[in-house]
């Protein structure tokens, strides 16, 4: 017998399997949206905060902050790989197997991610000199390493919930949820950094109790028993039948999104070799534009939960047309950000800068972070399009493509271009200083990979429309 669903949860299934696309889609994607600000916000203000620490220790933070991006991506792509099926079997009506396999994404994650950072703690200053760190980062950021690796457990374990969610179309509940924590860890950070003169090692410590917060409550809900995917403790076990197929969907995720990160944390060590400064000015270009990357980015994660109900409800054309509608929305809002932030660049760069006498930015700091923004600006709109595109091959089940694409976009298009640049002579007659290259590479590798994606997703529709997807046809 299957599970009843709720009437809020009934609605949501029906808006997303036959409501108007265009409001379905944004009434999704602005609860995601707010929490994607507020979830950048609070990152913006943490590198002012580290900023004010010392101009020094942004780049401990930015560096090390690569390397929990790496290690998170075993529990994201578990909880990626699981929402997925778990949509899949909710937009097909079947809710008991729904309910099953997001179980399995459960502990699948918990297990995994507990793991892997026992093992990067235990191996923490290995880790950080393999990686290219300088022994300064080393000194001043062990301690924060340490405390970050644990939190990617609890990220692991919240990433799982959000995705059950996610599937459902419930998004609100991950937005009041999400704002709670972030109350909580822009609180306590303000009152370790100004009150207690404090250290990163309490940002990250703030940052543990903030997540740790969201997992109690993550598995109060996974665990109750009015929710349609209540997680049983009797049923906690790790059945082949559940647990391969989500493997199966994770482990290309996962080795995607690791090794683009990991890459990443080589720029990072080939960077420093330019300017000491060099991350940490390309951390804040980041920084500049990831408030409306964080607003995009909604599109993207509304947009697979409502393709792989529909796929599951066998509506193949309401699927494709999801991805359209999502690149249209995210592209508008991309090039306005684009804008604003041009004109606005001047009066955000200084935010950075610390009261303390002695770490204020330096005039070729602020220059540094000026001439990384300049080409990183880009990737509002690169990078957002080929995480749509990524994002509904995902959807569709091939996540081997979203392997391929991280993969060409560090190791074909990033690392060796930056590689060249750095050590073939002839290219420095067009730079001024050799940390140019650093934002210029990360141009090229974008603009490449979403020519690439873009070609890839013709490739697929047009396939699409001549021979259909697993007996559908549009």
């Amino acid at each position: 017998m299957q599970p009843q669903l709720s009437v809020k949860d009934s609605k949501r299934r029906t808006a997303i399997l036959e409501g108007n696309l265009w409001k379905t889609i944004m009434i999704l994607a602005v609860p995601l949206a707010i929490y994607n600000l507020f979830n950048y916000l609070y990152t913006f203000i943490d590198m002012i905060l580290v900023a004010n620490i010392g101009s020094s220790q942004v780049n401990v933070v930015v560096f090390i902050d690569q390397i929990k991006s790496a290690i998170s991506a075993f529990g994201v792509a578990i909880a990626s790989a699981g929402t997925v099926v778990v949509a899949r079997y909710y937009g097909a009506g079947d809710i008991e197997e729904a309910r099953k396999n997001a179980g399995s994404t459960f502990i699948l994650s918990l297990l995994i991610s507990g793991l892997v950072a026992i093992i990067t703690v235990g191996f923490g200053p290995m880790i950080l000199k393999a990686t290219g760190a300088t022994d300064q980062i080393i000194t001043d950021g062990l301690d924060y390493y340490n405390i970050q690796m644990l939190s990617t457990t609890l990220i692991a374990i919240n990433s799982v919930f959000i995705g059950l969610e996610k599937a459902k179309g419930n998004t609100k509940i991950i937005l009041m949820l999400n704002l709670i924590v972030m109350i909580v860890k822009l609180t306590l950070s303000i009152v370790y950094v100004y009150l207690f003169d404090g250290t990163v090692t309490d940002l990250a410590m703030a940052t543990l109790i903030a997540q740790g917060l969201l997992t109690i409550i993550a598995v109060l809900v996974m665990f109750n028993k009015t929710n349609i995917f209540r997680i049983k403790f009797s049923e906690m076990k790790l059945k082949k039948m559940y647990v391969m197929p989500i493997v199966k969907l994770s482990v290309p995720i996962f080795f995607g999104r690791f090794l683009f990160s990991a890459g990443k944390v080589a720029i990072n060590g080939l960077a420093l070799q330019t300017h000491p400064y060099a991350v940490g000015a390309l951390g804040i270009a980041m920084n500049l534009h990831g408030g409306f990357s964080a607003l995009v980015n909604s599109f993207e994660e509304s947009e697979v939960s409502v393709i792989s109900q529909n796929l599951g409800n066998k509506n193949l054309k309401r699927a494709m047309n999801t991805f359209k509608i999502s690149v249209v929305y995210a592209t508008v809002i991309s090039v306005i950000g684009l804008i604003i932030l041009v004109l606005a660049q001047d009066y955000l760069i200084p935010l950075f800068s610390s009261s303390k006498p002695g770490e204020e930015l330096t005039l070729e700091q602020f220059q540094m972070i000026k001439y990384m923004f300049k080409w990183e600006k880009y990737s509002l709109l690169t990078s957002t399009m080929i995480s749509l595109i990524t994002s509904l091959f995902i959807a569709f089940r091939k996540t081997s493509v979203s392997f391929f694409v991280n993969v060409i976009r560090l190791f074909v298009f990033r690392l060796p271009v930056l590689f060249i640049f750095l050590n073939v002579s002839w290219f420095s007659q067009f730079v001024a200083h050799q940390y140019e290259f650093v934002g210029l590479t990360m141009f090229i590798s974008n603009t490449v990979t979403m020519i690439i994606t873009i070609v890839l997703y013709l490739i697929f529709n047009h396939k699409i429309k001549h021979y259909g997807y697993e007996g559908l046809s549009l």
